[in-house]
């Protein structure tokens, strides 16, 4: 229980990083301060609230206990007060931060859809829904090409977790699984970022309209 316990609270760090990426986004397109609070919001619990909805768990979590909520509304305030700093330096550590919580969110989002009786296969798909639709819906508001529809590995790194999670048997444990889970989807997204790693993408011609 104790390493359950250890990811619960590590949860509410990830809600916080993806909130801060929401935060910066919104402050690149100009908007104020009650708009990159919803932004941050929206990437800090978009994933897991569409991952809740679809397995009827509902309400979801921070309906009863808006604890995400606050987290990443004070995440937006505190970065729209002091963002100039921030937005002066590279967030080399941003994208750190978001490589674990992107690893995290997948292990207890299949974990959480494998609890509810989803067959394997699709318990690998919410974990990555978990860990990236919020992302998505952050840069299909703020106008921006869906992380979905990149060549950089971030859903993919998402995927490799969720499912070195699921694959081990159950009678592994829970501890034995979620470590392995978390070891892959971070090693897979942080190797990505330090030797910048894409997926293979054709390049089509172009054709005129």
């Amino acid at each position: 229980m104790l390493l359950e316990d250890l990811l619960a609270w590590f949860a509410f760090v990830g809600v916080a990083v993806f909130a801060v990426s929401g935060t910066m986004l919104g402050l690149r397109k100009s908007m104020d301060v009650v708009g990159v609070s919803f932004i941050a919001t929206v990437t800090g619990v978009g994933g897991g609230t569409i991952r809740d909805l679809l397995l009827g768990a509902t309400p979801v979590g921070w309906v009863l206990n808006p604890t995400d909520i606050a987290v990443c509304i004070a995440c937006a305030v505190l970065v729209s007060f002091f963002n100039k700093p921030l937005l002066g330096r590279r967030m080399q550590w941003l994208l750190y931060a978001d490589a674990a919580g992107l690893a995290l969110f997948a292990v207890l989002g299949a974990a959480k859809a494998e609890q509810a009786g989803a067959h394997p296969f699709v318990a690998i798909l919410f974990g990555a829904m978990s860990a990236t639709f919020g992302g998505i819906i952050r840069d299909v508001i703020c106008n921006e090409t869906p992380v979905l529809f990149r060549k950089e590995i971030y859903v993919s790194a998402a995927l490799v977790g969720a499912a070195a999670y699921v694959l081990i048997p159950e009678a592994a444990g829970f501890e034995v699984r979620a470590l392995a889970g978390l070891a892959a989807g971070l090693s897979l997204r942080l190797f990505a970022i330090q030797f910048s790693w894409t997926l293979p993408f054709p390049n089509y011609p172009k054709v005129d309209s």
